[in-house]
């Protein structure tokens, strides 16, 4: 670069005194050792499961309205002793959502829960490695602000 005398390069920033003293940056973080691919089986998985058993028992209870509404001749319909086809399928209706949620459970148990599991053993494992040490350190390992450097001594 050449030298203009109008527009001077700015002076170097003067060095203080206490830069030495500053502790590197922090390194990056790790890396993740699961790769993003597992997160995202792990959330299809569940998106998967809830679909499941919110069709299940959502679409049983609007099939058993609509049938009320539309059906009304079939829903009044006796089967015994009085108890009526509109009352038994809205009998039926808990019975069902019990089921749903019993094979969201099985199946989360089964397909979902280990894969969490892993992932979660590896955050833990890789929250517990030690972290890297700050400062300088002196040649007895410890950090160099935790031994006296000189200057008046008593």
């Amino acid at each position: 670069m050449s030298y203009d005398p109008y527009f001077p390069e700015p002076p170097a920033p003067a060095r203080q005194p206490w830069d030495w003293d500053a502790p590197p940056p922090p390194p990056p973080p790790p890396a993740p050792s699961r790769s993003a691919g597992d997160l995202h089986q792990l959330r299809s998985g569940y998106r998967r499961l809830r679909r499941v058993a919110t069709y299940t028992a959502l679409g049983y209870f609007v099939l058993f309205l609509l049938l009320s509404g539309y059906a009304p001749d079939l829903m009044a319909g006796e089967i015994s002793g009085g108890l009526t086809t509109g009352v038994l399928l809205g009998l039926i209706t808990l019975p069902v959502t019990l089921a749903a949620i019993a094979a969201y459970e099985r199946i989360a148990r089964e397909r979902v829960d280990p894969l969490a599991a892993a992932i979660r053993a590896d955050a833990e494992q890789a929250a517990e490695a030690p972290a890297p040490r700050h400062g300088r350190q002196s040649h007895h390992g410890a950090s160099s602000w935790d031994w006296p450097s000189g200057g008046m001594r008593a």
